[in-house]
């Protein structure tokens, strides 16, 4: 990233020394004191079908283990338990009772059915494969268009369908659009669903004190806050009795937001037993049976004018929810619809899914949870109108981009982007990928008998983020200490992603101080703090404006009661380097530590805040609790290009080069930014080339390893070259908008276009992700022999079948049924 964009004087991420050093504790480091008994360990028996009935269990043998301490079935233990609930729901959406644990029926391979609790992991680990299930087979269905069919094996007998819901959005003249265009552009782009794939799985510690009724609990987790509410609905509890921390936590990327069933079940164990409980996900459970991300279907057809100038999109999607809602599956078709419009003048768009139940893991919030997949359709139908219209597909998204003299831009379809320039962006992105220069050199290689192929891929977006959702406000704390140092208390829950590093540099800045001086606190429900969890690349935005407000009103407060002690006006003063000084009169001064300490004697000096809303708890001393909900959601951008190789006699990829340029508005660590770009552009790659879960038609995982699983591995990520345009929000105090999940926004579809491209001289015009070598080899091949498949463009009939309603209203961009993640 250009010199110009680090701050003078920045420091170094406050989070890393013990990360680097070894010191760092994740939930499994974690050791009670000795005074409470050993931690049980709790292990689930999973489903090995897709869908069965559950006939008997027999527990007899693992019961009988050594070390086993109890084994339930879900009948036993979660009958009575509350249905698993949801972050956002929509309307007409079905909803099928879901508890902790499978009762009657299994849906999915790794569908929890019963648990075993012992001494020791192994102990358990071993009773567990005692387990005797007796199940009755049912058919499965895996294919989300073929869930749809009529005679297909139902999941919810009682809904006498699989579809879950019908989600509509548009705006504009549709209809009118299609008329006037010159050409109509037909497309069918698949998402394919992928695993979170944290380094660190799903983990969970809880100990439950009968004496107080006091549950501590340690988790993995985004939202200590959120999982705590869940935790006290699901056991029954007052949330003041629930005591929710997150150490350090090994990557979420949206599969750890609130708690799963599977936790809910640790956590009623360890209130049951009075004893404390773990549970951590090995790797075959996370790839098996923890929320998978995308998993779509898009038909999508453009009307567009000869000059490539997009006039309307129509796109009709089957989202394949897998065997019931999780808590965020709602979330990423619902916001695919809302991103549709992506960066350009679209006069008319209409958006049709069904969300389909089908027998396998759920899908739920990934990392961009609706952004990536209305990027990926939308980025694909660019290029493939340039291909179509022989135009440079650099130049047709410029001649349909919102220039910056627009904003704020409302689309047909109600959403208001706050502020951009497009333009800029797309131009910095092809200068520094000298897109001229491989243009020409493409041509040049052309004209040779090269063995392999070389290819240019562009992607412009945009990315919403934050949001004036219901409950979805931030909340901090700041104090001045007596030692002259700050005390930052934030809700947030650290995920690895640099927010003890913001939060300190926010605070500093307000008093002009170094980071060094400042403590930040967080991931811990007992801070004066308050916040709705990391995710939806919100957190600098809403919980960083909470700092600075709070930072603020300790330093107006400071200077007030300065003032009052050095008998001057507060205009007069001012902060630096730990000190608050009357201008120009040197030696009248006062550390902010001897202030804090002054204060304690008079309290009368300052004006207290009211108590903590979030827990009642006074803020005493000199210190400040602010919340903050933003008026508006904010809209960052980007535009990407890379340069891929393609072997022709062996199908391998090799990406060349990568440029970003990014525009998430006031950047206020320049550091972190390319820190979040470079993990979200390594995601992105990894989906566009790499990444796949299968099934078979059975319903079995054919991925359930990472030796089937592939993740890219170092050498297999190229260097990228990051750049940044700033446009500032109004909306945030700081101007800051979200970035933590561009890089895997735009990386698929520029990869994929760049690979397409390589590719057009053999006429391959579609392709779909992960583009391994045999499967980029055998559409060569088929090329060669004239033998390329043929792919149905049309939107099947099932859509038509389908009763389509009004157009969701979806000009608002908060409430329910429009959470982002």
């Amino acid at each position: 990233m250009k010199e110009t964009l680090v701050p003078a004087g920045l420091e170094r991420r406050k989070e890393d020394y013990e990360l680097i050093t070894g010191q760092s504790h994740y939930v499994d480091d974690l050791r009670l004191p000795q005074k409470r008994p050993a931690a049980l360990h709790l292990v689930f028996v999973r489903s090995p079908y897709a869908h069965a009935r559950i006939k008997n269990i027999n527990f007899e043998a693992a019961r009988a283990h050594p070390g086993v301490v109890a084994a339930f079935s879900g009948a036993e233990l979660a009958q009575d338990m509350p249905l698993l609930e949801l972050m956002t729901s929509l309307p007409g959406l079905k909803v099928p009772p879901r508890r902790p644990l499978a009762i009657d029926r299994v849906r999915y391979v790794g569908d929890p059915v019963a648990v075993v609790l012992a001494e020791n992991r192994y102990l358990a680990e071993d009773a567990r494969d005692l387990v005797e299930i007796d199940y009755e087979v049912l058919p499965a269905v895996v294919d989300p268009e073929a869930a749809l069919a009529p005679d297909a094996p139902l999941l919810y007998e009682e809904f006498g369908t699989n579809l879950a819901v019908q989600i509509v959005s548009g705006g504009g003249d549709i209809d009118a659009a299609f008329k006037q265009a010159d050409q109509i552009v037909r497309l069918r782009v698949v998402n394919q669903r992928v695993a979170s794939s944290a380094l660190e799985g799903r983990a969970c510690l809880f100990d439950f004190d009968p004496a107080t009724g006091q549950l501590s609990a340690w988790l993995s987790t985004q939202a200590v806050y959120l999982t705590r509410r869940i935790l006290a609905d699901a056991l029954g509890l007052d949330q003041s009795k629930i005591h929710v921390q997150s150490p350090n936590v090994g990557g979420a990327f949206g599969a750890k937001i609130g708690a799963s069933g599977e936790e809910l079940i640790a956590a009623l164990l360890a209130v049951k037993f009075a004893r404390p409980v773990k549970w951590i996900e090995d790797r075959s459970e996370n790839l098996q049976a923890q929320v998978h991300g995308r998993g779509q279907v898009n038909y999508i057809e453009a009307a567009v004018q000869k000059d490539g100038r997009l006039l309307g999109l129509r796109v009709r999607t089957v989202a394949d929810l897998g065997a019931f809602l999780a808590y965020t599956t709602p979330i990423s078709p619902n916001t695919t619809a809302r991103m549709l419009n992506g960066p350009y003048q679209i006069q008319a768009l209409d958006f049709q899914a069904l969300g389909v139940f089908t027998n396998t893991v759920p899908t739920a919030a990934y990392r961009g949870a609706g952004r990536p997949e209305a990027t990926y359709l939308l980025e694909r139908t660019m290029d493939r109108i340039a291909h179509e219209l022989h135009l440079d597909p650099a130049e047709v998204r410029h001649r349909n981009l919102i220039p910056p003299d627009a904003f704020p831009y409302r689309t047909p379809h109600g959403i208001v982007y706050d502020s951009g320039n497009y333009p800029a962006a797309l131009a910095r992105a092809l200068e520094l990928s000298d897109y001229a220069g491989w243009r020409q050199k493409q041509q040049e290689r052309r004209k040779t008998q090269s063995s392999s192929l070389l290819g240019i891929g562009v992607s412009t977006f945009v990315e919403i983020s934050g949001g004036p959702f219901v409950g979805m406000q931030e909340a901090a704390t700041v104090r001045i200490r007596r030692d002259g140092t700050l005390l930052v208390q934030s809700g947030v829950a650290h995920n690895g992603q640099g927010h003890f590093t913001t939060f300190a540099q926010i605070a500093a800045q307000v008093f002009r101080l170094p980071g060094s001086q400042v403590e930040v606190q967080m991931s811990d429900t007992s801070l004066p703090a308050y916040g709705i969890g990391t995710f939806g690349s919100r957190t600098a935005q809403i919980g960083g404006s909470a700092v600075l407000l709070a930072a603020q009103t300790v330093r107006e407060k400071a200077l007030h009661a300065a003032a009052h002690l050095l008998e001057v006006a507060p205009d007069d003063l001012e902060i630096a380097d730990g000190q608050i000084m009357v201008r120009g009169v040197p030696g009248r001064a006062m550390s902010l530590g001897e202030l804090a300490r002054r204060v304690e004697e008079q309290p009368d000096l300052i004006d207290h805040d009211p108590p903590n809303p979030s827990n009642g708890a006074a803020i005493e001393g000199l210190a400040a609790w602010r919340d903050f909900s933003p008026s508006a959601a904010t809209f960052s951008s980007g535009a990407h290009v890379a340069i891929v190789e393609v072997e022709i006699e062996t199908g391998e990829v090799h990406v060349l080069n990568y440029v970003a340029v990014d525009d998430c508005g006031q950047i206020l660590n320049s550091y972190l930014v390319e820190a979040q770009l470079h993990g979200g552009l390594a995601q992105g790659i990894g989906q566009a080339l790499y990444e796949e879960i299968a099934y078979d038609e059975n319903g079995q995982p054919l991925t359930g390893t990472l030796m089937d699983y592939t993740l890219p591995n170092a050498g297999q990520i190229p260097a990228f070259e990051v750049d940044a345009v700033e446009t500032p929000t109004p909306i945030i105090p700081s101007g800051a908008k979200g970035i933590g999940e561009a890089g895997c926004i735009g990386s698929p579809p520029t990869i994929v276009n760049a690979v397409l491209d390589a590719l057009a001289p053999f006429g391959i015009e579609m392709i779909d992700m992960p583009l391994r070598p045999e499967k980029v080899w055998a559409l060569l091949q088929a090329a060669r022999q004239g033998t390329l498949p043929r792919i149905d463009l049309l939107p099947p009939a099932f859509f038509n079948a389908v009763a389509s309603p009004k157009p969701a209203d979806t000009s608002s961009q908060g409430g329910a049924g429009s959470v982002d993640v």
